[in-house]
């Protein structure tokens, strides 16, 4: 990989750089020239000139020894420039969920930097949720890249993150000066993916818990799982699946599933005809789903809430979304 593409272009017949703009018309200008593979060109000019003067006898020895030097120094510096690269290292791509109960409640994320000095001159991590919004960055100007950051899953506006959500991070390394220099590059960038897990709440200590889901993917006003897409029935089965195996580590529990959705015109008809029913039918094809994944039937109860308890107001296009989820009560 080149650490710059942009190009040198230079007069035919002149061994001086110019610009496209200075150029009379492009029959004035020699091919392009990388700007990373300068220097050796620059040897492989001079060693056609020096393969044509050689036999000159007015060229003396200290000319010739000047040439080589000039050839070495150049050599140097192209060896000398290497490329910046950057990787990020997670302990979990999958269970990460930090809800106080001491199993993967932190998200460590190594940062792996080659090729150039560890102090930078600026870095910037930012965590991304499945919607687009950055929800949570880590940064630093004019000091050593940290090898770890230690992440307890708190977002930037005090807020938690959700259970079986896709999230992405985007690290964007400016190097020093120097490694600027070298490398021909102004900027690193590295990236990684993970998918939370169940974050458990305690209702009544050793006798009740809750959790959410609000990335099943419905279709648009009907209570069936969305299926146009291969992605889309992977997507809700990868959830369905965990969600029944969290399910399965409490075998002697009531399970209640809740459907909650957004009423949209807000009044009391519009819940009662239509958001209520469209939740129960949700529910009941979430549990419809989890007895095809081994959960009793006889445990399960489902209800469909529709506009109620609401996290947002409906007509809250940023987070309007949060009022849309499924919740699960276990209790002993």
């Amino acid at each position: 990989m080149l650490p710059s593409m942009h190009f040198v272009w230079r007069f035919r017949g002149s061994g001086h750089p110019a610009s496209i703009a200075g150029a009379t018309s492009c029959k004035q200008l020699a091919p392009p020239v990388p700007a990373a593979l300068f220097p050796a060109y620059k040897i492989f000019h001079y060693m056609q000139i020096f393969s044509k003067t050689a036999d000159n006898h007015s060229m003396n020895f200290w000319k010739r020894f000047a040439f080589i030097f000039i050839c070495a120094a150049v050599s140097l510096q192209t060896l000398a420039a290497k490329e910046l690269s950057a990787d990020l290292g997670l302990n979990t791509q999958d269970a990460f969920s930090p809800d106080g109960d001491g199993a993967d409640d932190e998200l460590v994320i190594t940062i792996i930097y080659k090729g150039g000095s560890q102090k930078v001159s600026s870095w910037q991590l930012a965590i991304i949720d499945q919607r687009g919004f950055v929800i949570k960055t880590f940064s630093g100007k004019n000091q050593r890249l940290p090898k770890k950051i230690i992440w307890s899953g708190s977002t930037d506006t005090g807020s938690e993150i959700y259970s079986v959500n896709d999230y992405a991070m985007i690290l964007k390394i400016v190097p020093s000066a120097q490694d600027e220099k070298t490398s021909g590059q102004n900027q690193v960038i590295a990236s990684a993916n993970f998918t939370s897990g169940i974050l458990m709440e305690t209702v009544q200590h050793n006798k009740r818990w809750r959790f959410a889901v609000n990335s099943l993917q419905f279709s648009s006003g009907r209570p069936e799982l969305k299926s146009g897409t291969e992605e889309q029935i992977l997507f809700n089965t990868y959830i369905l699946d965990v969600i029944a195996a969290k399910l399965a580590e409490f075998p002697d529990s009531v399970i209640t599933i809740t459907a909650f959705e957004n009423n949209l015109e807000d009044t009391t008809e519009s819940n009662i005809n239509e958001t209520l029913p469209l939740t129960q039918g949700r529910a009941e094809t979430v549990m419809e789903e989890l007895v095809q994944r081994g959960i009793p039937r006889s445990r399960i109860n489902a209800a469909g809430r529709g506009g109620a308890n609401k996290l947002s107001l409906p007509t809250d296009e940023n987070n309007s979304w949060k009022n849309c989820r499924i919740e699960f009560d276990i209790e002993k």
